[in-house]
């Protein structure tokens, strides 16, 4: 069904919410300004942010036509209305809460749906369908929040907004491209509402944990896996290559470490202590033969390279 030929009652229901919500917002930014301290001034810039910040940014990216705040002199009045009854009445109190949580909830839900149906009227894709309705529902608040140089409330405040919005949204795109865009019109606010109910009184937040990194756990798992397989691979091949080959290696060992041995009983070092230290190193030279066979070989070929080996080894143990 073509948004035009969407039954009048609707719109009109639409249209009187959607300028309610401007008064209501702008009450609610008021009030928000009093417990700042701010002036008159200060009201009436943080009563329009709220109420009219949303919408403005939403006309402004669709590009189409004067924005609506300015064309039609109505969201102006309201807003200043809102403005002056803010500034004049200090709404407070855990009543004065309750109705501004869920009329808050409650302006979102109608104003995503405003927006969406104005980017489908526009002919907007999907996603950018889906950011309308986001930012008209939000956007307000967000100016609002970081002109008074506060975190915008959207960002992980429990008063769920966007994924109310985005289901509205999505209910709106769904309806619309099967042909019951009155049925959208009228469910995607119920939906989102109902999913900030469920938020607020559920104490539901989106997560927050700052070290999720899916992709670096995967990667760190593929890199176990491809050191297991290494490992595995290298067995393999130890148990395949020939005994003689294993006994150089273990013979070229063995005099590097009596050269050792030698060397340190002439400095004066008691041969059974020089003994027991070569028997540590031996122990690290056989994993090094485990880890890397092929590599040791080729320094086992030099005996000055064997030399320089285990004194790397000697110097470690003695660190360690």
């Amino acid at each position: 069904m073509p948004v035009e030929q969407v039954d009048p009652l609707i719109t009109t229901i639409y249209r009187w919410f959607d300028v309610s919500g401007v008064l209501m917002m702008s009450i609610i930014g008021g009030t928000i300004a009093r417990q700042r301290g701010y002036d008159i001034v200060g009201f009436f810039f943080i009563a329009m942010f709220s109420a009219l910040g949303g919408g403005m940014l939403r006309d402004v990216l669709i590009n189409q036509g004067t924005v609506a705040a300015m064309s039609e002199p109505e969201y102006l009045i309201l807003a200043l209305t809102g403005t002056l009854i803010a500034r004049f009445t200090y709404f407070k109190g855990r009543t004065w809460e309750f109705v501004q949580s869920h009329g808050d909830g409650l302006i979102a839900a109608l104003w995503a749906a405003t927006g969406t149906m104005k980017a489908i009227v526009f002919d907007l894709p999907m996603l950018p369908s889906i950011l309308m309705g986001v930012l008209t529902a939000t956007g307000g608040g967000m100016i609002r929040d970081v002109v008074m140089a506060r975190e915008p409330s959207v960002f992980g405040n429990n008063q769920p907004a966007v994924v109310p919005a985005v289901a509205c949204a999505g209910v709106l795109l769904a309806a619309n491209a099967t042909g019951f865009t009155a049925w959208g019109m009228v469910l995607g606010p119920i939906v989102s509402y109902a999913l900030f109910l469920v938020g607020y009184y559920g104490n539901w937040k989106l997560g927050t944990n700052s070290d999720y990194a899916p992709v670096n756990k995967t990667a760190a798992q593929v890199v176990r896996a491809a050191k297991k397989a290494e490992q595995s691979s290298r067995a393999v091949a130890r148990g395949l290559e020939p005994r003689s080959l294993r006994a150089w290696r273990h013979r070229q060992m063995e005099k590097a470490l009596q050269r050792r041995i030698e060397a340190d009983v002439k400095k004066g070092k008691r041969r059974s202590s020089a003994m027991k230290e070569a028997e540590q190193v031996r122990r690290d030279m056989r994993a090094e033969e485990a880890s890397s066979s092929e590599m040791l070989d080729l320094v086992l070929r030099d005996e000055q390279l064997t030399d320089e080996l285990i004194e790397r080894l000697y110097q470690e143990r003695r660190k360690g």
